[in-house]
């Protein structure tokens, strides 16, 4: 819990690394041969660097306090980087490595234009520690040069990771604004359904009975009820509980399997739009069912859904079989088919049927992919682990 709250503070990490630098600074210019022109200041510089690091370190874990602003801290990094620099040997101190923290650092915590300009910042002050330093030695101008090369590359290499998270950063941002549209419209659609369902059993299942109750008269009176008229008000609310029975929970799915419920959806299309023709083939392999029949026949019936009242489709085709480990389900139509484009601008609209379809297979670890153009019908494959809580 602890190292995640950390992570949650960029400011706490960065003065973490820098504390950590001190101890890398001292031993690195302590241990290793260089030339001796400035050294004698270093252990100022240092100390100055020491006292720098832990002032923002307690500001940066104190609670309420604003840390300094990153330009002005990045500025002052550089700076003192620049003097450990040239006061420890110049083109040949140890130290000089620290300039190479800077892109990717950059490059991790901001975005490519800063990564290049905190870049090109580093670069100049690594060379001007550099080329200043006095230096007789023939090689300094060679050496200079070569980790200026590799200084550079790793400038243009930082830069283009940078824009790379940016880019996936945007893409995680977007995907969370759509999940939280698609949840919202989910929610909608449920309450949506509800309403539907309560008007439903109000304006038919209800009134059919107050009819039949009506004509069974009050009893207070000779007047023989009209059974005929009793029997068909009582067979419509059979009828039509059943109906809403099946929208909440299809019962032949638990005591007839998935073939007989889906070949129940395709009926009650057939009942529902008796204008329209639609020629169904339900296929579903006996080691095709189990734990996820209920999810496939959800899915399966808003794809049937789709395929009938959105495409007006004349030839439906469901498929359920065992592939690649799993369950795969497969419904084609022969359509208007779907834009791809428009597909995915589907939810914005308040359609999340084919999202929400995705959403089902990818909590559970699968996929959906969809094989579309207009006017060419669609074929949509959906893959679920054959058991999901595996």
């Amino acid at each position: 819990m602890r190292s995640a709250a950390l992570l949650d503070h960029p400011a706490r990490v960065v003065a973490l690394v820098r504390l950590a630098a001190v101890p890398v600074f001292f031993f690195g210019e302590r241990l290793i041969d260089h030339p001796e022109a400035h050294s004698g200041a270093f252990r100022f510089v240092l100390a100055f660097g020491v006292v720098y690091a832990a002032v923002l370190a307690g500001l940066a874990f104190s609670p309420g306090r604003r840390p300094l602003p990153l330009r002005v801290t990045a500025t002052i990094d550089l700076a003192l980087l620049g003097g450990l620099t040239y006061t420890s040997g110049g083109p040949f101190s140890q130290l000089r490595y620290g300039f190479f923290v800077v892109p990717v650092a950059a490059a991790l915590l901001r975005g490519p234009r800063e990564t290049a300009i905190a870049s090109a910042a580093a670069l100049t002050c690594y060379l001007v520690a550099t080329i200043a330093y006095p230096d007789s030695r023939q090689d300094a101008v060679a050496f200079e040069a070569t980790q200026s090369l590799y200084f550079v590359w790793l400038v243009m290499a930082s830069t283009l990771l940078s824009a790379v998270l940016a880019r996936r950063q945007r893409q995680i941002v977007s995907l969370s604004d759509e999940r939280g549209r698609l949840v919202a419209r989910a929610i909608e659609a449920e309450e949506r359904e509800r309403r539907r369902l309560a008007e439903a059993l109000h304006d038919d299942a209800i009134q059919n009975l107050l009819a039949a109750r009506q004509a069974l008269g009050s009893g207070d009176d000779d007047r023989p009820a009209d059974l005929g008229l009793v029997r068909t008000g009582l067979d419509r609310t059979v009828s039509q509980l059943r109906d809403a029975i099946f929208d909440l929970h299809p019962h032949l799915l638990r005591h007839a399997g998935l073939a007989a419920a889906l070949q129940a959806v395709a009926d009650r299309f057939a009942e529902r739009l008796p204008d329209r023709s639609v020629a169904w083939e339900i296929t579903v392999a006996d080691d095709a069912t189990g734990p996820t029949d209920e999810v496939v026949f959800a899915i399966a019936r808003e794809l049937m859904t789709n395929a009938v009242r959105h495409a007006d489709a004349r030839s439906v085709a469901v498929e359920v079989r065992r592939r690649q480990g799993g369950i795969a389900l497969t419904v084609s139509d022969d359509g208007r088919g779907i834009d791809r484009r428009r597909a995915r601008d589907a939810p914005l609209h308040g359609h999340i049927g084919l999202a929400s379809c995705a959403e089902r297979a990818e909590a559970l670890g699968g996929r959906l992919q969809l094989a579309s153009a207009p006017g060419e019908g669609a074929r949509v494959e959906v893959w679920l682990p054959a058991d999901p809580q595996a």
